[in-house]
């Protein structure tokens, strides 16, 4: 479905494409609290169940997520009440996102191994100084550092929170849109394979939201070409293997071919390039999709997490089973109607009054 535009000639947001972005960052959610007690554990058999239950090494709560999540919401909130329009490549909002990820890395009991050093070492910086609070330089320079000394360590921890820089910038340039991947990316992680992936999945995110279809290869012009060539095998290698094929997926790649794996295989019609129909259809496909990623072990929040991203913004929320979406919560002491709301104040703020509060109000109210 198209766009429609205002009276003034601004671009606006179809009723659809509002809720296909509440969908993005429902479905991501999900993923990431189904695969919360099965982190750190190896692959899940086909005669086992993958349920929302709660538990693993972390103790987690029924449907509570996680970093994944919780970072999300971080850039969300940042984009909400930001400056700059809601820009979050505005020094200021980076500021705030960095000030909040340092607030929440306190309390939290799981955080990236590389993000944790990273934030450690911004508040180094910051004390240096005489400030008690990181700003968004102390984290570059950190991220920096942290890559000079293990330039091999490209985490997912980037890719994990991605998919929400696209909300602000559906309506942008290519440009403006890759600049704000690039510059969130670079708080924590830094390196071709980690910004690549974060470019190649937001593009994806951004364009199943607009358009409803899925297309991860989408943004593979805007890579150098050798590197668009690199990327491309390994997409084909993603939809040629399962996702417990990807078995190093706290390395970005294998994080990014795992989650598209999970996705290619959940339905033939997907692999053929199209989406099932009605709502039971797709919510099977959904589900598949979440448990395949899940399924691979490891990283398992992660890796469900980025894949319900991006089929989420091509589904919607609905995609996602009811019982699933009422179970979630987490911090900072939300629950999907506040992670609801939250997504429509951005798109309402950023592209205008086209029914994203609308789509957040009517997009629940039937299962």
């Amino acid at each position: 479905m198209g766009d429609s535009t205002s009276r003034d000639g601004a671009v606006q947001l179809t009723h659809d494409q509002c809720v296909r972005a509440i969908g993005c960052v429902v479905a991501a959610a999900t993923g990431d609290a189904l695969g919360a007690p099965y982190e750190f554990q190896g692959p899940i058999p086909a005669s086992d169940d993958v349920e929302m239950t709660g538990g693993g090494i972390l103790g987690w709560g029924r449907g509570e997520w996680t970093d994944d999540t919780a970072m999300s919401i971080v850039l969300l909130e940042a984009a909400d009440t930001g400056a700059g329009d809601h820009d979050l490549c505005v020094e200021s909002t980076l500021d705030q996102v960095a000030r909040e990820w340092y607030s929440w890395a306190a309390g939290t009991p799981d955080i990236g191994n590389l993000t944790s050093l990273v934030v450690s070492g911004a508040a180094d910086a910051a004390q240096a100084e005489g400030r008690t609070v990181p700003r968004a330089r102390d984290f570059r320079a950190a991220a920096r550092a942290m890559h000079e000394r293990m330039p091999q360590n490209a985490g997912n921890g980037s890719l994990m929170r991605t998919h929400v820089v696209a909300l602000p910038y559906l309506t942008s340039s290519d440009e403006r849109l890759e600049e704000a991947v690039r510059e969130v990316c670079r708080l924590t992680h830094i390196g071709e394979d980690v910004e690549e992936a974060c470019v190649l999945w937001t593009f994806a995110v951004r364009h199943a939201i607009m358009t409803g279809a899925l297309d991860v290869r989408v943004a593979l012009p805007r890579l150098a070409p050798e590197r668009a060539a690199l990327w491309a095998r390994r997409i084909d290698e993603a939809e040629a293997a399962p996702p417990v094929a990807f078995g190093r997926n706290g390395w970005v790649v294998h994080a990014f071919q795992a989650a598209w794996s999970a996705i290619h295989r959940s339905c033939p019609e997907i692999a053929a390039g199209s989406f099932p129909e009605g709502k039971f259809a797709q919510r099977a496909a959904m589900t598949a999709a979440l448990e395949g990623a899940v399924r691979a072990g490891y990283d398992t929040d992660t890796v469900a997490c980025i894949a319900g991203g991006l089929l989420g913004a091509a589904l919607g929320p609905k995609s996602v089973q009811p019982e699933w979406r009422r179970s979630l919560f987490g911090w900072p002491g939300y629950e999907v109607g506040e992670l609801t709301a939250l997504v429509s104040r951005i798109l309402e703020t950023s592209e205008g009054p086209a029914g994203g509060a609308d789509a957040a109000g009517a997009v629940f109210r039937t299962a």
